[in-house]
């Protein structure tokens, strides 16, 4: 199952990289700025990973139901919600920790030196890292032991909260 569950979420991660990847220099290229708060438009990068995190997430979705986990005696609408709420917190670690380190990476002397003229294209490095780093941290985990697994919360809350007096 972790094969099956990595070989799902690479193929993922490259629908998602290659998704944020042309999104992201297509805005660069028209210079558009996305959404504007204050006076300051949303990095095109930010962006581009989260639109690219939506489509690699459903994808994912679909083929760890289907044949990673091998859910079917699990309802799709319950297993999608889990899921849905465990992509949240992938997002935005994703988009969190990609913001944070392109920042902090994109003016660092020994990048512009070994990039060139290319120096902000770092967010391509930082996002691929850490894609993997939350993959195999929050994601397999959080969807081999909540999202595709019959944790009973029906009988918990009916049990718990539920009871007749």
């Amino acid at each position: 199952m972790f094969l099956r569950a990595q070989l799902s979420s690479q193929m993922g991660t490259v629908l998602d990289n290659i998704t944020a990847f042309v999104l992201k220099k297509t805005l660069d290229i028209f210079k558009v700025k996305v959404i504007y708060f204050f006076s300051h438009g949303i990095e095109s990068y930010v962006f581009a990973t989260v639109v690219g995190q939506l489509v690699g997430g459903i994808f994912v979705c679909i083929i760890n139901y289907k044949w990673t986990f091998k859910a079917r005696n699990l309802k799709f609408l319950h297993i999608f919600i889990r899921f849905v709420l465990v992509w949240i917190g992938s997002v935005t670690l994703n988009t969190f920790f990609t913001f944070k380190l392109t920042e902090l990476l994109r003016n660092t002397p020994f990048l512009i030196k070994m990039l060139g003229q290319n120096s902000d294209d770092v967010f391509i490095l930082v996002k691929l890292t850490v894609a993997l780093i939350v993959g195999l941290l929050w994601n397999y985990t959080m969807q081999r032991i909540f999202v595709y697994n019959d944790i009973g919360y029906r009988k918990f809350l009916k049990n718990h909260f539920l009871r007749k007096q």
